[in-house]
């Protein structure tokens, strides 16, 4: 008999990635299936395993992918093959996340399953917007509600009268829509018309943004600035602490959002957390998994004379080719090749694993070379001269990456594009081809920084990059200052 697998209910919290906890990041890491919702941060679709199967579910207020029913039937699907499953939601999961139905569907059908709770953003949201939801003079109690319902007309379905005068603070979660009529119903049943009303839009993002009222003008207010969902609605006197205590907001990187792809796991350099520190939201991962080399393409390597030239095209296509001589035991010192490259970077990987590269500039520089790489580096350095012999290295690009860039950039949760050399270039050019993303609408929405090289390459895919630096710029800081994005420089510690 196959065993039943388990379902785990787990917050994401608010948005701001790091708010996810210890627990819920370990089993997103374990999990075969990942059920997520769109206020999810789409970056923590890259701490799932490579071959994890992802189901969005949209769930916008009145626009579901997957209706409720369709979502029951997908968890016991795959828990009853034995699969161990996520359902990932914003927020806390038992915060009108809808965790009971779900839950109690499992337990009719013998599933096990567990809740992992999350950083609710009706608490989260307002502390980053510097309004605490208690506070000893000015909120002794509060109310989370719902903005809206499953009436026809969608109109929140509350006690208004016990929430207008029973209650210190009140939030409303998705209720923008109807934000008119909660005013109104707030006032006609007792609340005082100065009361304070806060807006807070996008909450814990980097582009978190709050709109400032009270019952008889926040209206206006929010109709001015056109704020939609995803956003909290805070009511009550507290609100007020947001002139002494906001935080957030009016940090000196606030509305930055950097996507920088980098070759592995290992950790964020002390650059980029201090962006972060400053308020930029800094998203930095490798992009694609490479394929490494099949017997044959070693083969031929370990055949060539001291003379020829083998020669690699980038820092990824050296990690890949490193990795084959480790999966077959190969003693490096078997291979007699001269060994070439086209950048620092890719000269440093092969350094550091006990190798001595020449660097060229150009391709065309060597005759009749053996050069490893991938088929869009090739082209974009132009091909090389004589015979030579070109070993290809395939890339994979996961459906957890499709995925993740996916929601990126149609939530336009990315603003700024860093690429710092051709590898992540090219990798970044083969995932906007899997998403099929308009080079033009990429450009209309992204400030894109690169190398002058990469430039030439994207302006032929008709991305316009506004800012390519000629020399090799050694502190990503430098290359930030010196952008249309105005980032200030930071020091470092060497």
């Amino acid at each position: 008999m196959q065993q039943r697998g388990i379902v785990y209910f787990v917050g994401a919290g608010p948005g701001d990635p790091e708010l996810l906890t210890i627990k819920g990041r370990r089993v997103l890491r374990e999990a075969d299936v990942i059920i997520f919702d769109r206020l999810v941060n789409p970056i923590l679709l890259m701490e799932t395993k490579s071959d994890a199967k992802l189901v969005y579910c949209g769930k916008q207020p009145c626009q579901h992918l997957l209706r409720q029913e369709d979502i029951h039937k997908e968890l016991l699907i795959h828990a009853r093959k034995g699969k161990t499953v996520v359902r990932l939601k914003g927020g806390d999961p038992s915060v009108f996340g809808r965790v009971g139905e779900e839950a109690e569907s499992l337990s009719k059908h013998g599933i096990s399953f567990e809740i992992i709770p999350g950083i609710t953003a009706g608490i989260a949201v307002p502390a980053y917007a510097g309004a605490t939801i208690t506070h000893r003079e000015h909120s002794r109690s509060f109310a989370v509600v719902s903005g809206h319902s499953k009436a026809r007309d969608g109109q929140p379905q509350v006690n208004w009268k016990a929430l207008a005068s029973g209650v210190d603070t009140i939030v409303f979660y998705m209720g923008v829509k109807h934000l008119t009529s909660i005013v109104e119903q707030l006032q006609a049943h007792g609340m005082k018309r100065e009361t304070s009303v806060l807006i807070i839009q996008w909450g814990t993002y980097s582009r978190q943004r709050t709109i400032e009222g009270t019952l008889t003008t926040i209206v206006q207010e929010v109709r001015a600035a056109k704020v939609t969902n995803p956003a909290i609605i805070m009511v009550g006197d507290v609100a007020t602490l947001r002139r002494k205590l906001q935080w957030f907001e009016n940090r000196p990187l606030s509305g930055v959002s950097v996507f920088i792809p980098k070759e592995d796991q290992s950790n964020e350099s002390l650059t980029l957390q201090e962006w972060r520190r400053l308020g930029a939201d800094i998203y930095s991962k490798p992009l694609s998994i490479k394929k490494r080399l099949t017997v044959s393409q070693m083969d031929t390597i370990l055949e060539l004379s001291a003379t020829e030239k083998l020669t690699f095209l980038s820092s990824s296509s050296v990690v890949a080719f490193i990795q084959s001589l480790h999966d077959r035991e190969i003693d490096m010192r078997r291979i007699l090749a001269e060994f070439y490259c086209m950048d620092d970077q890719t000269k440093e990987e092969l350094k550091k694993a006990g190798f001595i590269a020449k660097k060229v500039q150009r391709l065309s520089e060597l005759y009749s070379p053996i050069v490893v790489g991938s088929e869009s580096e090739l082209t974009s350095l132009g091909g090389f001269r004589g015979s030579g012999q070109f070993i290809q290295i395939d890339e994979m690009v996961t459906v957890r990456e499709k995925q993740m860039m996916q929601r990126m950039m149609e939530e336009q949760h990315v603003n700024t594009i860093i690429l710092t050399n051709k590898s992540h270039a090219t990798n970044f050019l083969n995932l906007l081809k899997e998403i099929q993303m308009r080079p033009s609408l990429l450009a209309a929405n992204c400030t894109i920084i690169c190398e002058e090289q990469v430039g030439e390459t994207l302006q032929s895919m008709g991305i316009v990059p506004a800012y390519m630096y000629k020399e090799k710029i050694g502190s990503e800081e430098l290359l930030f200052a010196r952008s249309k994005v105005s980032l200030p420089v930071v020091a470092i510690e060497s």
